[in-house]
């Protein structure tokens, strides 16, 4: 699971089993308030769980550099 971070707000990079392949999830959670911000799930299957994992670290890695 890769995570990026700031402040009290954290990003976790996550896969599941979905359909017969993996998904990456994407949550935001403030700490501070304690819940969770968002959360993004990918519409696109992959074969196996390191697919997705990369996949997932790309998609908010991107989202990051976009702030």
């Amino acid at each position: 699971m890769a995570s990026s971070n700031e402040g009290n707000l954290r990003a976790f990079v996550q896969t599941a089993e979905q359909a017969g392949g993996f998904v990456w999830v994407i949550t935001l959670v403030d700490f501070a308030a304690r819940e969770v911000k968002r959360a993004l799930v990918s519409e696109e299957n992959f074969a196996t769980a390191d697919a997705a994992r990369d996949a997932g670290n790309d998609r908010l890695k991107g989202m990051s550099n976009d702030r």
